[in-house]
């Protein structure tokens, strides 16, 4: 026999973007209830959501910049050497994939050379998610790189890549503040490679808040509403019986300061 018990999750975002899930979690005899929440938690987390909570927690429409990395093809053909230089590692690895992972390591070479100008790497603000398809019809396309970067770190940026290729400036779009739409945007151009990465944050980016899993008590399976002079942006349809997700906008007037020793803990 199990138990099924009801919880709600809240995360938040610097830019006011708040989500909250109410789940069912599963319990087995002799299961901890909250060990057994976080774990299915966190498996309603998708690659896109994760993606959007560092942009949204990290960055700002007004400051900061959403960066394309072309290659040029001089750049190309080096990326092609690399690549051949990669085969009697990954012998067993399609052309393509190589050229990918070769990509993903020349943009790791640049965030080091960008990180060695400014002294470190605690100034260095970034996410780079690397591609080789149309995210609309999923066709093959030139290799490249969306960078989402400080803004202040563009000049730098862009000197650094020169011995590449070129740069592109894109728009770094949000709705309410919100980069979901984005990091949908990014990640439908990601092709799924098993063990590469989709995406790669800098070490200085900062996660969300994730506040612990609270159990619900009261009307378990109730609507989830947002709170009081908040914007909805996204929500699941309501079906009893099923996990509910809801992200909204709260404007600063309608936000509390978080005490230094929050009793919430930070997103892994």
């Amino acid at each position: 026999m199990y138990e099924t018990v009801w919880y709600t999750r809240k995360i938040i975002c610097r830019n006011g973007i708040e989500e909250r899930t109410k789940y069912p979690v599963r319990l087995e005899p002799g299961q901890r209830p909250k060990r057994a929440a976080v774990r299915t938690g966190r498996s309603l987390d998708a690659a896109e959501k994760q993606c959007a909570r560092l942009l949204n927690n990290n960055f700002t429409a007004h400051e900061d910049l959403h960066l394309g990395f072309e290659y040029s093809e001089a750049g190309l053909e080096r990326l092609r050497e690399r690549a051949g230089k990669l085969l009697e590692k990954f012998p067993d690895m399609a052309e393509r994939d190589r050229i990918f992972l070769a990509a993903q390591i020349e943009a790791s070479n640049w965030a080091r050379r960008v990180q060695r100008e400014l002294g470190g790497a605690e100034k260095f603000r970034c996410l780079t998610v690397t591609s080789d398809m149309d995210g609309e019809t999923g066709a093959p396309a030139r290799i490249h790189h969306h960078i989402v970067i400080a803004g202040e770190l563009r000049d730098v940026a862009v000197r650094k890549w020169q011995r590449m290729g070129f740069v592109k400036e894109l728009e770094l779009y949000t709705v309410n503040m919100d980069f979901s739409a984005l990091a949908t945007y990014l990640m439908r151009q990601v092709r799924y490679i098993p063990n590469v990465k989709r995406y790669t944050p800098s070490r200085c980016l900062q996660q969300p808040v994730m506040e612990e899993p609270v159990r619900v008590t009261r009307f378990a399976e109730s609507e989830m509403r947002p709170p009081a002079g908040c914007i909805v942006l996204a929500r699941s349809n309501y079906v009893r019986g099923a996990a509910q997700y809801i992200r909204y906008y709260r404007p600063p007037e309608r936000r509390r300061e978080r005490p230094a020793a929050d009793k919430g803990r930070r997103a892994m």
